[in-house]
């Protein structure tokens, strides 16, 4: 490879070998071949530069001109050394000069004299060339490059190793040297390149007008008939079926051949294993950009009814349709209609774009108007647009249309009522719906099954009534019907503390379901009641089944997210369950999805809660307490409950959290948390000591060993029960057996926890001591920053240190501990030395001591630069 960093020799390595041996010879012919731009004079002049470093006599010509003149005084004297004959562009040179020339050759062979001859192949000399081959003269083709030697070259003139974008254009110049470096020349005119980290990129915020002009240039040099291609395969897209562009031009691949390979022989176009393609987005735009608006309209509307004539994807038709339709266009609007029906469930954005610009296009007095807007409405639902769906479906009601389509978008309100937590609407949209004589066969099951589900937020006794008349009526193979019924009652039977009869139910919903249309719930559900029982693995595979299920409409994948994320906490994986919360929260708040910003706000508290920021933690509980009614159709209503407690517990103290459970959650004991939450056993019997009250603390081991007793497969149930009735009793042997037998993480830690603290009061703490640090290895696990520094305190007043932790940096982001850590966090959050003292159980003076260390190994000197380096470093 050359050291020239401009690139020109790259790749030249083998005919830079060759030319050296001929000069070590010091006789010879060499016949250079090569098109334009390819580099062939400068290589020439390189080679007469060495020569003359060897000792050699060089003789060149300025130009055609002066060929002549220059053969004319080689053939009067005779070479007094090694000499070095330099000829280029022959095919310009004049015959009287080409007949000199090949008469000279003969008589050169036993002389110390080498001939470097060069043409531009194709284009002169041939009788020349021919005749010096037969007489042993070496001939050297200069090729293009290969695509590594032009990604060596392009990263020479970038100043870095090209990304895939920047190599696809540099593809443009068909690995031509001159037009690789025209290129590269114009794009950093027009500020078009970026490195970073020794990557080369194009940027997409300059204009790239000398860029453009170049490639339009390439393209302007192109024949009419190649133009005129390139125009109707750029509607086509960037990448076309070379037989439909034949197709709409009224004629043949074969006869289009010339043409085709008139654009791919000049780089605009490169042919992949299955169709032909522009070989830069930025051609491809260009191209397009001469085919005048109303054209183009045009060819997207005739390649749009082209592809649905031979019935090709509806999907593809509609891209073109949707550039090309007109208003009136009945044939065009159908393909669109046809289209969104095609992507309703796997891509429901893309369906309610197709359905409302089908609508758009539609004529008020047409007699399709209703029916597409019933699409339509569809459509937004699935794409979770739910505000625009319920708007356009009212004001379609508020017209004179049939029954039939009255009952459609009447059901699709109730839908949309549903996911926005207004059960009770919902409830009754749906009974006026079902109590219709003409009410559409195909629409009822789904009505009824809108009914149950705003039933379970709303009316429990009316929702399971309904539900079991579902399951004893119910005959013939399974449907959605049975699945939904079933699903209610596997969720009522979780919240009352059924656990084996919610499971079984839950499994045979699940079974039962047959559409996508139920937004996966029974699996859901299914997935809720196992994580609930710890069965993590069976629950994270019955979570992937329904995300990779063929449905992706906004409330299923809502849905998914907040299930998966729970599992995620559940499970110990904090970082991943918040980040799946955060994504869900933000994606139902932007839909409409009132009725599912609970459940992910729920998990985003108990995280908050774990990780010592309780601003955010007392943020997420009133987001779900005070815009929606906490339905319980996802989680039950206990698991928000006890969120909330758990949070006036840690906010506002013991008595509030005491004085909440007693006057407004009385039934949260009794209910079914303890299956849905096994930890929450040993939570509440915890509180319930530190509060005097032994009634309630035993009412909570009453009730989760009456749950483990009559439930007695459930290891994670009978875990809960040992670690309830170890704190009840002071008994250190149950709480280390449930330390052994919990099934998660967050329960194990806390059940060392226990025992650490219980074991503190014996003379000797090296039992004490062992447990505690135990539960502080499964809290940073975990990475509970706040549960962390709580058990560094306890640890830290039994005289003992915590365990050496893995060596970490001087200094930076990573050099602070668990303690360190979690200070910064809520430093960068706000708090107060005084608030950070309480959250993590140290007196504010400890906290100061830890502030001065975070500075020092962060190199900063104030809060303010903590915050702004938090945020850069997270």
């Amino acid at each position: 490879m050359s050291g020239n960093r401009d690139g020109v020799f790259r790749g030249r390595d083998g005919e830079r070998e060759l030319l050296s041996g001929v000069l070590d010879a010091g006789t010879g012919v060499v016949l250079v071949d090569g098109a334009a731009g390819t580099g062939k004079t400068r290589l020439l002049a390189e080679v007469a530069t060495i020569a003359a470093r060897r000792g050699f006599a060089v003789a060149t010509a300025q130009d055609e001109l002066d060929q002549p003149f220059l053969l004319a005084r080689l053939a009067e004297r005779e070479p007094d050394g090694p000499s070095l004959v330099v000829l280029d562009d022959l095919h310009l040179a004049e015959p009287g000069t080409l007949a000199a020339l090949r008469a000279l050759l003969p008589a050169s062979s036993h002389e110390k004299v080498v001939w470097l001859l060069a043409r531009r192949t194709g284009e002169g000399a041939d009788r020349l060339f021919a005749a010096a081959l037969a007489r042993g003269a070496v001939r050297i083709e200069l090729r293009p490059f290969t695509d590594d030697v032009v990604a060596d070259l392009v990263a020479d003139l970038a100043g870095g190793v090209p990304d895939h974008d920047l190599r696809a254009l540099a593809s443009t110049a068909q690995g031509n040297p001159a037009e690789l470096i025209g290129l590269l020349e114009a794009l950093k005119e027009d500020g078009q390149l970026a490195v970073t980290a020794g990557r080369a990129s194009l940027r997409a915020d300059c204009p790239p007008r000398r860029t453009e002009a170049l490639l339009r240039g390439r393209v302007s040099a192109l024949s009419g008939k190649a133009r005129h291609l390139l125009q109707v395969a750029s509607v086509l897209g960037p990448r076309f079926e070379p037989g439909d562009v034949a197709e709409m031009l009224a004629s043949s691949t074969a006869i289009l051949l010339p043409a085709l390979d008139e654009v791919i022989g000049a780089g605009v176009v490169t042919s992949l294993e299955d169709r032909l393609a522009f070989r830069h987005e930025l051609v491809w735009r260009l191209v397009a950009d001469t085919v005048p608006p109303p054209v183009r309209r045009a060819l997207h509307r005739e390649a749009g009814e082209m592809l649905l004539g031979r019935g090709d994807s509806a999907v593809v038709a509609a891209q073109h349709l949707l550039h090309g339709a007109q208003r009136g266009d009945v044939r065009s609007i159908d393909g669109l209609v046809a289209a969104s029906k095609a992507v309703l469930w796997n891509a429901p954005d893309a369906a309610a774009e197709l359905a409302v610009r089908a609508l758009e296009l539609t004529d008020q007095a047409s007699a399709s108007l209703v029916h597409r807007t019933v699409i339509a409405v569809r459509a937004l639902i699935a794409a979770g647009k739910l505000t625009a769906a319920q708007a356009l479906a009212q004001d379609a009601l508020s017209r004179q249309v049939s029954p039939e389509h009255a009952a459609k978008l009447r059901h699709c309100v109730a839908t949309t009522t549903l996911l926005g937590a207004q059960h009770a609407a919902s409830t009754e949209i749906s009974e006026a719906l079902l109590e219709e004589p003409d009410l559409p066969a195909e629409l009822a099951p789904w009505v009824e099954i809108t009914r149950m589900m705003a039933l379970l937020g709303h009316d429990r006794s009316r929702a399971e009534e309904l539900a079991e008349a579902v399951v004893r009526t119910h005959t013939g193979s399974p449907d959605d019907v049975l699945a939904t019924a079933l699903a209610v009652l596997a969720a009522i039977a979780r919240d009352r503390g059924e656990p084996g009869a919610a499971l079984e139910l839950a499994r045979e919903a699940a079974q039962s379901a047959t559409s996508h249309d139920l937004c996966a719930y029974p699996q859901l559900l299914l997935a809720t009641v196992l994580a609930g029982l710890r069965e993590f693995a069976e629950a994270d595979g019955v979570v992937r089944r329904a995300r990779s299920g063929p449905s992706s409409v906004v409330t299923k994948e809502l849905m998914v997210s907040a299930v998966q994320a729970r599992i995620l906490l559940q499970a110990g994986r904090i970082e991943e369950a918040s980040a799946e919360a955060r994504d869900a929260v933000t994606v139902a708040d932007d839909t409409g999805h009132t009725a599912l910003v609970a459940p992910p706000s729920a998990v985003l508290a108990m995280v908050a809660i774990h990780t010592g920021d309780l601003p955010a933690a007392i943020e997420h509980v009133e987001q779900y307490r005070g815009r929606v009614g906490v339905d319980g159709i996802v989680f039950s209503r206990a698991y928000y409950q006890w969120a909330d407690v758990l949070v006036s517990y840690v906010a506002h103290g013991l008595d509030k959290a005491m004085g909440l459970l007693t006057d407004e959650y009385p039934e949260l004991v009794s209910s079914g948390l303890f299956a849905e939450e096994p930890r929450a056993a040993g939570w509440f019997v915890r509180r319930a000591l530190e509060a005097g009250n032994e009634g309630l603390a035993k009412a909570v081991v009453d009730r989760v060993e009456q749950l483990a007793e009559e439930n007695p497969g459930f290891r994670a149930v009978a875990a809960a029960a040992l670690h309830a009735r170890g704190l009840f009793d002071g008994d250190a042997s149950l709480l280390e057996l449930a330390s052994q037998q919990h099934r998660d993480l967050w329960a194990r830690a806390n059940a060392a926890e226990d025992l650490g603290v219980l074991l503190s009061a014996a003379a000797d703490r090296t039992d004490s001591v062992k447990a505690l640090e135990n539960a502080l290895g499964l809290y940073r696990e975990i990475g509970a920053s706040r549960d962390s520094a709580r058990v560094l305190g306890r640890l830290r007043k039994l005289g003992r240190r915590r365990r050496a932790a893995p060596v970490r940096p001087a200094s930076g982001w990573s050099s602070l501990d668990d303690t360190e850590r979690a200070i910064a966090n809520l430093v960068a959050k706000g708090q107060t030395n005084r608030q950070i003292s309480t959250q993590l159980f140290m007196s504010p003076h400890t906290v100061n001591f830890h502030l001065r260390k975070i500075f020092r190994k962060l190199e900063i000197s104030s809060r303010v630069e903590l915050v702004m380096r938090s945020r850069d470093d997270q």
